[in-house]
């Protein structure tokens, strides 16, 4: 447990430095904006997750890396395609296609998949300390929004789509691991909701 508390520490802990080091060298790295936000959020992303798995601090089956039968993985298929079905109907409402362009555009990106292994580390770490399935839920929605807030989230304006925007996809992520249990699942999910997304908004995704 102690070590699991380490990597969630030094993983919200990197936030405040990361934002740090930009406002240092902002002047600095000019030019280079792209190829340091893909390596920091692919860095940010991945490895703590990683680093955790292997050092044995958290079970990949509770992150939703491992432990997938066959029968396992056509159901949770099933059900993202389900899912995927019924954004793609939804995104026909033109009141929907509105709200989704508001949410995504303009700082929509897709670098945005690299937060779903660092969210799977904040269930890992409820894992680690709580049997209860809907415990380490719990536990990692609690994680993931005290990430959100470190980040800057402001709770006064959450009724904003903009500024609500992690904390949306925060839960969809929970909504996705409740039902599927597979990380792999949850990204390429993600990844295909932003395309239904981007197609019908017309929105042009940098990253």
């Amino acid at each position: 447990m102690i070590e699991v508390t380490v990597w969630v520490g030094a993983t919200l802990a990197a936030v405040p430095l990361a934002q740090s080091l930009r406002r240092r060298l902002g002047s600095r790295l000019a030019g280079w904006e792209a190829e340091i936000a893909f390596w920091s959020a692919a860095a940010y992303g991945v490895l703590p997750l990683y680093g955790a798995w292997i050092s044995g601090a958290v079970i990949g089956r509770d992150c939703g890396l491992t432990g997938f039968t066959p029968a396992a993985w056509l159901r949770g298929i099933a059900i993202c395609a389900l899912l995927l079905g019924a954004l793609g109907f939804g995104l026909r409402s033109p009141a929907l296609r509105r709200l989704a362009g508001t949410w995504f555009s303009p700082g929509g990106s897709w670098l945005v998949l690299f937060d779903e292994p660092r969210w799977a580390l904040y269930r890992g770490a409820g894992s680690a300390f709580f049997p209860s399935a809907l415990a380490a839920q719990l536990i990692g929605l609690t994680l993931g929004a005290l990430e959100w807030l470190i980040r800057g989230g402001r709770p006064a304006r959450v009724s904003d789509p903009a500024v609500a925007l992690g904390l949306i996809r925060l839960a969809g992520s929970a909504l996705l691991f409740a039902l599927t249990h597979n990380l792999w699942l949850i990204v390429i999910t993600q990844a295909a909701a932003l395309a239904l997304i981007r197609r019908s908004t017309g929105t042009t995704m940098p990253g």
